[in-house]
């Protein structure tokens, strides 16, 4: 029989020690992602040398995955300020995010189909989730960093998630090749952000309207609600979030709107920073037992496989070689810090285990897949401990 009181201890540990992991990495500049993954996969080896297992964690996992992907980008989006002197990062940012996954996708799908002979829908699927930037990991682990530098991994991994994601489930979903999914992926971009901004506006009015001491909770699970429904007509989810997002963070600019400017109080505006608050809280519980999950998840014997291990240098290397150029084309300033990171996640992840059985590429190792997330992830813990710390 199972003891409940076991399992609330061995939870309320869990977020405990996430939050012990969140402040020493800050200070070790390691992200706590990668010392959560490690104590999922310590948890693996001492349960299965007791002979214990935790039932339905390959189900769990992608339920926690889109929540904490859903928060994650939230979170990004509520900390952006849409300001004329932004615009050129912002453009910048969304410049590397498009061709980051056009090259680095096009020359993993190349590999893939020169290499392990898969025709090009299959290893253009397989190519994608490898090229998207995880702001699931990039996000948390640019809160250190120089506001510039901040900002352009904030805008940069958002947008990497929201046009790979549109950009895989189009080809999976159409098969009518690159060129048909990028239009899908345009009108999917367009419908979904009227979708968002209406539902920022509904937020703003009913954080005005409702005395309930429960309001924030229903609307970030009715945006869920929205990114879910969206998803299942395949347009652009997270696109909504990202317009509830800078909607929410740059309300001021609505005060102009004659039918809007009484919706703008100064009440609206602590409202907003409470909501906020609370995303930043929910969302840190999700990532906790989303990489815990992830980690204890991972079958360590396909780590082992050295053919994983060449999969993986060569993904890494195309990552690193079309980061580098492309950072010296677009930027006329000091990028060393950027070009670290690069990290593939939760995203990756998630789409990676969302490719139907019959699309998969037989041959390719499936420990490729966690080898690239830790190692992109060091590499990341390489940049951090290199770059230069914010005064904030």
């Amino acid at each position: 029989m199972i003891n409940l009181d076991w399992i609330l201890l061995a939870l309320s540990s869990v977020v405990l020690l996430s939050y012990v992991f969140d402040i020493l990495g800050r200070r070790v500049r390691v992200p706590s992602v990668v010392m959560l993954i490690a104590s999922g996969m310590g948890v693996r080896i001492a349960m299965d040398l007791f002979g214990l297992k935790i039932e339905f964690v390959d189900m769990v996992l992608p339920i926690v995955g889109t929540l904490g992907l859903v928060l994650i980008v939230l979170e990004g989006a509520l900390e952006l300020h849409l300001t004329a002197e932004a615009r050129g990062l912002i453009v910048r940012a969304g410049a590397m995010a498009v061709l980051g996954i056009g090259a680095c996708g096009g020359l993993i799908a190349t590999a893939v189909h020169y290499g392990l002979g898969a025709d090009w829908h299959r290893a253009w699927l397989l190519a994608i989730p490898f090229a998207v930037i995880s702001s699931a990991v990039a996000i948390p682990a640019a809160q250190s960093l120089l506001k510039d530098d901040r900002e352009t991994v904030v805008y940069e991994s958002a947008m990497s998630d929201i046009v790979g994601v549109l950009l895989f489930y189009a080809l999976l979903n159409t098969g009518n090749g690159v060129a048909g999914a990028l239009v899908d992926v345009l009108v999917g971009i367009s419908v979904s952000a009227v979708i968002g901004a209406l539902a920022a506006l509904l937020i703003l009015v009913l954080l005005t309207r409702i005395e309930s001491h429960v309001r924030f909770v229903p609307m970030i699970f009715g945006l869920v609600m929205v990114y879910s429904a969206s998803k299942l007509v395949h347009l652009a989810p997270l696109v909504s979030v990202v317009a509830v997002g800078l909607t929410l963070n740059n309300a001021h600019l609505l005060a102009n709107v004659p039918r809007l400017a009484k919706v703008m109080t100064k009440s609206l505006y602590v409202e907003i920073v409470a909501f906020k608050q609370l995303t930043v809280e929910i969302t840190f519980v999700a990532r906790t037992f989303f990489f815990l999950l992830l980690g204890y998840a991972t079958a360590l014997e396909s780590l082992a496989v050295y053919e994983a291990w060449i999969v993986m240098a060569v993904i890494i290397g195309v990552v690193l070689l079309s980061r580098k150029v492309l950072l010296t084309v677009l930027y006329d300033r000091d990028t060393s810090t950027l070009f670290w990171f690069a990290p593939r996640g939760l995203i990756t992840i998630l789409l990676y285990l969302s490719i139907p059985a019959p699309l998969r590429v037989d041959n390719f190792p499936d420990g490729a897949l966690m080898l690239t997330v830790l190692a992109t992830t060091f590499i990341l813990t390489v940049g951090l401990m290199r770059a230069q710390p914010s005064p904030e």
